[in-house]
Order: C-alpha cells, then sequence, then structure tokens
C-alpha cells in the first residue's frame, strides 16, 4: 500500500554476527570532547549520524549486529580514529549489559536509539497477521530502545549534555496513524515506544537527563523502501543534520515529547 504521510525512519536496529566486537587499536577518546552512542550505525540514517558526528571531532561509539559486513562504518572508523565500533543485538540483554560494562567509565553525552525496523508489510495487515513477526518488530522498535535507556542512564547522567534521543514517532500517534490503513506492527511499535519516552522523562525528571523523540522524515533509506512509501524523501545527509541540530537546541520543555526534525511538537 502506498501513502503519503509524514513517516519516521527510524530506530537508534543495527548490523549482524561479529569480528569487531572492541574498538580497534587505533581508537582514541578525547576526554575533552562530547561522546554519542549511535545504534544501528552499519548503513542509512545511522552510518550518517556517525559521520556526523565524527566530522564534529565527537567520541562515536558506533553500533551494530554484524560489524564485519559494514564495510563503510569501519571505513569511517579508519579515517577518525575517534570512532569505536561494537557488536550489539539491542534485543539482547547480555549484549547490551556487556557493552554497558565495558564503557561503564564513559560519560555520554548522547544516547542516539536509532536502530529500528518497519516489518514486513503484507504480515502487519488484517486477515494476514502474522504475531511472531509482531514480537519482532516491538523487540527491536520499543524494548531495544527502552533496553538501551535503561542500561546507559548512568552514563548519560555522567556527561555534560545528558540527552537520550529516539528516533521516529509519527505513525505512533493517533493523529498520523488513522489516516493510513494497514501497518499495524509498525505503528504499536512506535506508539509503544512513544509511551516509553514519555515515562523515561517523567523517572528522570530530577536528574537532568532530557529524553525526547525526533521524526526525522521521509529519509530515503532502506526503511523507507520497506514502508512502501514512493514519493519525496529526503537524504540522509540531509535528515541527519537537520536532528543533529536539533538536538543541540533542546530546550528542558521538549523533554518527554515528539518533535520533528523541523521542530514542530507533534501532539501524544
Amino acid at each position: 500500500m502506498r501513502f503519503s504521510l509524514l513517516l519516521p525512519t527510524i530506530l537508534i536496529a543495527a548490523c549482524s554476527s561479529v569480528a569487531m566486537d572492541t574498538p580497534p587499536p587505533s581508537t582514541v577518546f578525547a576526554a575533552d570532547q562530547p561522546t554519542v552512542l549511535i545504534t544501528g550505525a552499519n548503513r542509512g540514517l545511522g552510518l550518517e549520524f556517525a559521520r556526523q558526528y565524527a566530522a564534529r571531532g565527537w567520541n562515536v561509539l558506533s553500533s551494530c549486529r554484524n560489524p564485519d559486513q559494514a564495510a563503510a562504518l569501519q571505513m569511517l572508523a579508519a579515517e577518525f580514529p575517534r570512532v569505536a565500533i561494537d557488536r550489539l543485538d539491542i534485543t539482547s540483554d547480555a549484549d547490551v549489559q556487556a557493552i554497558a560494562g565495558k564503557y561503564a567509565d564513559q560519560p555520554i553525552d548522547v544516547l542516539l536509539n536509532n536502530a529500528g525496523i518497519y516489518g514486513e508489510l503484507d504480515e502487519q495487515s488484517l486477515g494476514n497477521f502474522d504475531f511472531d513477526e509482531l514480537k519482532r518488530v516491538l523487540d527491536v522498535n520499543a524494548i531495544g530502545s527502552l533496553r538501551m535507556a535503561e542500561a546507559f542512564t548512568s552514563h548519560v547522567q555522567r556527561s555534560q549534555q545528558k540527552k537520550i534521543i529516539s528516533l521516529g514517532g509519527g505513525m505512533g500517534t493517533p493523529g498520523i496513524g488513522r489516516l493510513v490503513r494497514g501497518h499495524y506492527f509498525f505503528k504499536m511499535s512506535k506508539a509503544a515506544h512513544i509511551s516509553a519516552v514519555v515515562s523515561l522523562q517523567a523517572d528522570l525528571k530530577d536528574s537532568g537527563i532530557l529524553v525526547t523523540m525526533i521524526s526525522p522524515g521521509r529519509v530515503d533509506t532502506q526503511m523507507l523502501e520497506d514502508s512502501g512509501w514512493s514519493g519525496k524523501s529526503i537524504s540522509a545527509a540531509e535528515s541527519a543534520s537537520l536532528v543533529i541540530s536539533m538536538i543541540e537546541g533542546l530546550e528542558p520543555k521538549m523533554g518527554g515529547r515528539l518533535i520533528t526534525y523541523n521542530g514542530i511538537i507533534l501532539p501524544w
């Protein structure tokens, strides 16, 4: 089914198997520079976030499921000595806890939950539901991001900027979701994700941590193709640049909110 609405391209999932589950020997973090942790950094928007943050001089903790298959990410790490690559499946408690422990002493200014999947379209339409597929989409898009937030809260709290950012969300809102038929699993996963963002901000309000969700727009990535969209889109480079600027300018009143890449607060 084709549709013409604001589609989030998410969230922060990742690459697949092992090979580079530790930072390359050349990785050197700068204590006087901020740090970002990006999930799903092997391609698309995640890779572009890693590239742009690296170019700004940040320490970049990039992660994905299959680092050995992430050629572009490995090239980026070879070019920028402050880029580390870790194997991480955000649906795995063991993986998330291992990375949290590995960087236990590293403050993280921005936790960027970019990893996400759309799910098979023909398996999330009424009359053809595959509930195993629903579990898979929820595990990555909603549970995985919450798992990351819980594991890295202390890392973020010790940083200067103190931000937990999730990507996507528009299709999870009643206002947009009701205008598009089907896409049940993706909508449900983003609605759950938004609810988690709201709850996290409420729990962390006294810690100084800002938790929010940013919709990056219709970005020309594999996820957008998986959604069935065939209309206009923006490049990953443009979207990442706009989202990074939005993250830099976040104000406390934006905590627990769903915001578009150009600053519009969407009702939820």
